[in-house]
């Protein structure tokens, strides 16, 4: 899979809004037909999201034996200056060419304290390996296969995704001690005309030594 560099809240690609709460957003009426058009191609994405995970599953079999033990993982932005926030629990092994998750619990939450109070379409989710940069930011350098939503929330509003599976592909030459795990939630706030819809990030962070306490 393609490394697809992202860096943190310091800097968003083809992004016109941030998910911070220190932004506004005026209300417009519903637009049926993008709701329409974003759940179709959120059903497509998702079959070929489930085709990836069946061959990587049929290409990894039997090679249980090279992963290491599971290993307990908590990552949660509850009470960040996030719009969106996550809490997210489960257990994880580390493979030489990937990191395996079982997420037990996955809760994403829409903050009552921004100024912004409209729709939000919960898109994706999914886990990467975020690194340190040389500016003192971060970015995500291997990212797991995006889990498809098409969940409409509002302010103060908690949605549960249940039990999940990712697969962080890597090298195995990478370096664990300077990675840490990185959720990324990707949403679109739907009551703003439709020329400022645009995709936006939230994201929830393990502590940075996950991987050297795990040792």
């Amino acid at each position: 899979m393609r490394p697809n560099p992202i860096v943190g809240p310091e800097r968003r690609e083809r992004v016109s809004h941030q998910t911070w709460c220190a932004e506004g957003r005026r209300r417009i009426n519903p637009n049926v037909r993008l709701l329409c058009d974003l759940k179709g191609v959120a059903m497509r994405k998702r079959f070929l999201a489930l085709l990836v995970l069946l061959i990587i599953s049929s290409s990894t079999k039997g090679q249980g034996a090279s992963g290491s033990d599971a290993r307990p993982f908590s990552i949660s932005s509850l009470n960040t200056a996030f719009a969106m926030q996550g809490d997210f629990e489960g257990e994880y092994r580390i493979y030489p060419d990937r990191i395996e998750l079982k997420v037990t619990k996955a809760n994403i939450s829409i903050s009552e304290h921004c100024p912004y109070k409209g729709r939000r379409l919960l898109s994706a989710v999914k886990v990467g390996l975020a690194t340190g940069t040389d500016a003192g930011r971060w970015k995500i350098v291997h990212g797991s296969q995006e889990f498809l939503l098409e969940q409409v929330m509002s302010p103060g509003d908690m949605h549960s995704l249940g039990e999940l599976y990712f697969s962080i592909p890597k090298d195995a030459s990478v370096d664990l001690s300077k990675h840490w795990l990185v959720v990324q939630m990707e949403d679109i706030v739907l009551d703003v005309p439709e020329e400022k819809r645009r995709k936006g990030y939230a994201f929830a962070h393990s502590g940075r030594d996950i991987f050297t306490q795990a040792k």
